[in-house]
């Protein structure tokens, strides 16, 4: 028999994973808009060497995100699986 505060720890340990997702995604996004942001402004003409940078970041950060995500998500699983 599982305790509820197993069960309860398990569903927290899954929306943070989640949360840690979203920081991802919404840190990539960030990078492109500031990337986007450099490119568009005529103004920041000298800093246009610093939007390349986040071009490339940007996708490398939502695979890190991603990857983080799942491996996490097997590890709760396996816990999960074993309170059960």
């Amino acid at each position: 028999m599982h305790k509820i505060t197993d069960v309860l720890a398990i569903e927290r340990t899954k929306l943070a994973n989640q949360r840690t997702l979203m920081a991802y995604l919404r840190t990539s996004f960030y990078f492109l808009g500031l990337g986007l942001t450099i490119v568009g402004i005529e103004s920041f003409e000298k800093l246009k060497c610093i939007a390349v940078p986040l071009f490339v970041l940007s996708p490398f950060i939502i695979f890190i995100g991603l990857w983080s995500f799942f491996k996490e998500q097997q590890k709760i699983e396996k816990v999960g699986q074993r309170i059960k």
